[in-house]
């Protein structure tokens, strides 16, 4: 089995790395944002990360903490997180295998157009997420966010990147607005 698994992350990074353009193959940055959900702004903050399997798509990552309405702590993660728990906690214990493809399981994909040479504009969706205490009643909430990043790039490795959108509560179908900002470093 574990040489199964490995087969298909060497498989799987091949592929990656192969598909990937010079300029853009991966980006990591921090974020802020606010959501509002009934009539109250939450912030959160983290981390964000696109892994380009083109020139033009982009797998999506994020994780952040935030605070609720009654100033408790919560979060946002990808699921395939929890799947890992459960495996380790199943399997009692990991030999590293099941972390490196937990991490491999993008939140969503980007599709990025370049309007102009310092610009991107980058509409994604990004069905696999999941929202933590944000009631503060200690609920797991999976998500789907939605929106539109416009990375404008001062600097060839740096990029600053606004973004509107929204987040999708499976739950109960409850769209909350979602205005934020990031500062990114662009690896080649």
């Amino acid at each position: 089995m574990r040489k199964t698994i490995l087969l298909f992350i060497f498989i799987f990074s091949f592929i990656i790395i192969c598909q990937s353009q010079e300029k853009g193959d991966f980006r990591l940055g921090l974020y802020g944002q606010g959501l509002s959900y009934r009539g109250k702004t939450l912030p959160q903050y983290g981390l964000v990360a696109e892994y380009f399997l083109s020139h033009k798509v982009s797998m999506n990552y994020r994780y952040g903490l935030s605070y609720n309405s009654d100033g408790q702590v919560g979060g946002h993660i990808n699921p395939s997180l929890i799947g890992l728990a459960y495996l380790l906690y199943a399997g009692g214990g990991s030999s590293g295998e099941e972390l490196i493809l937990s991490f491999m399981i993008p939140e969503g994909l980007s599709y990025h157009v370049y309007p102009k040479e310092f610009m991107e504009v980058a509409p994604y969706i990004n069905p696999l997420g999941s929202e933590i205490n944000l009631t503060g009643n200690n609920t797991f909430d999976f998500s789907c966010s939605f929106g539109i990043n416009v990375h404008v790039i001062p600097k060839k490795d740096m990029s600053i990147s606004p973004n509107l959108g929204g987040i999708l509560l499976y739950r109960n179908g409850e769209v909350l607005p979602v205005l934020g900002l990031s500062f990114n470093y662009n690896f080649h």
